[in-house]
């Protein structure tokens, strides 16, 4: 009788120690520190172990001993520790019975895809890490990416905002399916990290879509054939043949006080003024409401989400809703095919208005999130309808898009960028997929924000402030039209008054915001102050350049183990050879000793941020060996005067930042000796101003900021 058991007993031993979870055991590190858990799943080299709470941790397999290592990569080899994140933490699928797999399928046959028991499983392995209930962590509420939450079925279907990401039986206009069928390398691909979806997962997901994405199966079954042709476009372009695109990226948003959310003035323009257009302003007592500055700000932060331009995402053509767009003065009376939505004088006709007023529960209540408008700001824009809802006087608002009127500054957004949006971005705008593959802006350069245009590409600038002749932009569009290099290439050149439009937005400085004057484009451009020249640099190079050519590209290696303290590290170009280093990540946990990594690149460093650190003039003592440093912020940190000595050393330091130190008027001798600096930064440090007027008289070409 034991030997008829004997066979059966060892076999359901064999399947137990394959099927069965992982005990817990003693992990240890290489620094001598231990903990107790278990594995359940990994993704590439690293393991998820969880503790006997039933809390699990992401371990990166080197992080262990070599004891463990062996035991992790033997039971991952053997099936014992399942590749990927574990539905739930701490457990283990239990293997289905075989006997009910045909089952399974044949009642799939019938029924149609089961929501719960087929779709809800890859939402959990591929995109709940990310789009989860918020939870907290480390004492911090930690909230869905996107808004998005997959966890359940109410909240896939919810989507964000008005955009659902699943349109029952609409597999084209499904963003969910689309994102995970894009190219790998695409920015907007998911999941963004582990392995994609596979082919049968989309198919799946496809299924279920076209066959009405319901809850539970809705009996509908779509065949394999009818996949395959709904995976196909009606012009036999594949999910690879289409273009995705990127949506325009917003502005990056500060806390109020940043340091980064001030507002660039040109000189001739009141900082009220330039405060005013880049802000919502409020009215003085008595004054007219002006649409650029109190209304158009107003409808910037909470109508634009919704009526905005028209722009490409992922090859869809994004329109506003209800084809109302709130961009501009020009749009806003246009309205759409209901009729106007601002009647000047009449408040009963103006739907603009009256749409704010109505009760939140209101189905037409506007907008329809982030809370109602301010009442201050309802009655800013009621008293603009009832002043007659007039454009803002001598506003590039009523000329966007085209020309600006002789005596009007040129306006970037509202002039410049529009003309290349429609000229220009086809060859030059953000990188996009196509076919699969990433297409790159011509020649590196991008002209689809102000930023990108003043970068230029790798061969230089192509706008040079104040000067048309000396721009390259301004040269290309002027060449005769039978040269091979005239821009724009195809669609004809551009119209005298479109160069002339750029041409005086150069004479006029190229800023981001419009001149306090228009400039006359017959005008001769602004002649430059001769910079003094030194020994080291060569007068038509820069110093970064002049510094690159003595210098060797850093190893890879080299630049690794500079990071290993946790240091940003990047190249300053794709093939310069010097490098910028900073603590941007854990910078308080930073001290002296951090530094000790850079010994290998000490030569390549030309900006070094160690701001918000607890280094010391120790540190500086450091930064004062590192021959080539032209640029060093050591904001908010313990240095004093002392450490100031070590950086008299450098011949080629252009910019310090020494806000928020110990450093006195003591120090300011030894900053005066370096004849180099152009900028520095002293606010709520302990200078007086008797030591920074000092400052200024020994370096009176420099920038000091107290």
């Amino acid at each position: 009788m034991i030997k008829k058991l004997l066979p059966i007993l060892i076999t359901f031993l064999c399947y137990a120690q394959i099927n069965g979870a992982e005990p817990f055991r003693v992990f240890k590190t290489p620094q001598g520190q231990s903990f107790e858990g278990r594995a359940v799943g990994y993704e590439g080299q690293t393991f998820i172990l969880v503790n006997k709470s039933g809390k699990f941790f992401k371990v990166p397999l080197k992080a262990l001993s070599q004891d463990d290592q062996t035991y992790l990569i033997s039971g991952a080899r053997l099936n014992r520790i399942p590749k990927g994140m574990p539905s739930k933490p701490g457990s283990t699928p239990a293997p289905a019975p075989s006997g009910s797999l045909q089952s399974a399928k044949t009642e799939v046959a019938e029924k149609g895809i089961d929501f719960h028991s087929q779709i809800m499983p890859i939402l959990d392995q591929k995109c709940n890490e990310c789009h989860q209930a918020p939870y907290e962590k480390n004492g911090r509420m930690m909230k869905p990416k996107a808004g998005l939450r997959f966890d359940n079925y109410e909240m896939l279907m919810r989507g964000f905002g008005d955009d659902p990401v699943i349109i029952p039986g609409d597999d084209g206009g499904s963003i969910l399916l689309e994102v995970v069928t894009l190219p790998p390398d695409d920015d907007m691909a998911m999941p963004p990290k582990g392995e994609p979806l596979s082919a049968e997962q989309i198919d799946l997901i496809r299924r279920w879509i076209l066959e009405g994405a319901t809850e539970k199966p809705s009996g509908k079954v779509v065949s394999s054939k009818a996949v395959a042709t709904a995976s196909t476009s009606t012009d036999g372009e594949t999910e690879s043949d289409k273009i995705h695109k990127p949506p325009p990226s917003k502005k990056p948003t500060f806390r109020p006080g940043s340091f980064f959310s001030h507002i660039p003035v040109m000189l001739g323009v009141s900082p009220e003024e330039a405060l005013a257009k880049a802000m919502s302003a409020k009215p003085k007592p008595g004054e007219p409401i002006d649409f650029d500055r109190h209304v158009l700000p107003i409808l910037t932060e909470r109508c634009n989400d919704c009526h905005h331009a028209p722009y490409d995402r992922s090859g869809r053509m994004v329109n506003p809703k209800a084809s109302l767009r709130f961009d501009s003065f020009t749009e806003v009376m246009k309205g759409n095919l209901d009729g106007p939505v601002v009647v000047g004088n009449d408040l009963e006709k103006s739907r603009l208005y009256s749409v704010l007023i109505l009760p939140e529960d209101d189905d037409l209540f506007m907008p329809p999130k982030g809370g109602p408008v301010d009442a201050e700001q309802i009655d800013i824009i009621k008293r603009w309808i009832t002043e007659g809802a007039k454009p803002s006087k001598g506003s590039a608002s009523g000329t966007k898009g085209g020309i600006p009127a002789p005596d009007e500054p040129v306006s970037f957004h509202n002039h410049i960028l529009p003309l290349f949006e429609e000229k220009c971005l086809e060859c030059h705008g953000a990188p996009f997929v196509k076919r699969g593959r990433t297409i790159k802006p011509r020649a590196g350069l991008r002209l689809d924000s102000y930023e990108w245009v003043i970068k230029g590409n790798l061969d230089g600038t192509i706008i040079t402030p104040g000067d048309h002749t000396e721009s390259a932009l301004h040269r290309v569009i002027t060449l005769d039209k039978e040269d091979p290099e005239i821009m724009p290439p195809k669609g004809g050149p551009l119209s005298e008054e479109e160069i002339t439009m750029i041409k005086r937005w150069i004479l006029e400085g190229a800023s981001e915001q419009p001149a306090a004057t228009a400039a006359d484009p017959n005008a001769q451009p602004r002649v430059k102050k001769a910079e003094p020249a030194t020994a080291q640099v060569e007068s038509k190079s820069s110093l970064l350049d002049s510094l690159a050519k003595r210098l060797s590209t850093p190893s890879r290696s080299s630049l690794t183990a500079a990071e290993k303290t946790g240091a940003l590290v990047r190249q300053l170009a794709e093939k310069s050879p010097l490098v910028r280093a900073e603590f941007s990540s854990f910078a308080s946990e930073v001290e002296d000793s951090n530094l000790g990594a850079f010994s290998g690149i000490k030569n390549n460093i030309s900006h070094l941020d160690v701001s918000r650190t607890k280094i010391t003039d120790k540190t500086l003592n450091i930064a004062g060996g590192y021959p080539n440093l032209t640029w060093i912020n050591a904001r908010n940190t313990k240095v004093s005067d002392s450490g100031i000595k070590h950086l008299s050393k450098l011949q080629y330091l252009q910019y310090v930042n020494l806000s928020g130190t110990q450093v006195s008027d003591k120090g300011m001798g030894d900053l005066a000796s370096i004849k180099t600096l152009n900028e520095v930064y002293l606010w709520n440090s302990k200078v007086t101003e008797s030591g920074v007027e000092k400052l200024r008289q020994a370096l009176p070409n420099a920038k000091i900021i107290f």
